[in-house]
């Protein structure tokens, strides 16, 4: 019994976690601004200053995903699978490879 109560705190630290990390993704796009031609192609090299931009997700990556829709639902021109590729070609582990559950 005292296994139970154990695990159900163990989820609903976990679920908090979850709940608060979510809530604390601002969709800040100004952060992203340095990334602007690294997220319209593949073949540009990300600026240190973007990829600086990008690291700064590290905690939430996916808030980067999240701040990318919000970025293209407010009209930037954003690719948003090669946006995604920007950590990798940044160099930054961690990363969601994909961007398409993004909300």
């Amino acid at each position: 019994m005292a296994l139970a109560k154990l695990a159900l705190v163990v989820l609903f630290l976990a679920a908090t976690v979850a709940i608060v990390s979510a809530a604390e993704c601002k969709n800040n796009i100004a952060d992203l601004l340095p990334c602007q031609a690294a997220a319209q192609s593949e073949t540009s090299t990300p600026s240190t200053e973007c990829c600086t931009a990008v690291g700064k997700f590290k905690d939430d990556p996916a808030c980067l995903c999240s701040t990318i829709a919000a970025a293209q639902a407010a009209g930037f021109t954003i690719d948003a699978p090669v946006a995604a590729t920007i950590p990798k070609r940044c160099k930054l582990d961690g990363y969601p490879t994909s961007c398409s559950k993004s909300k």
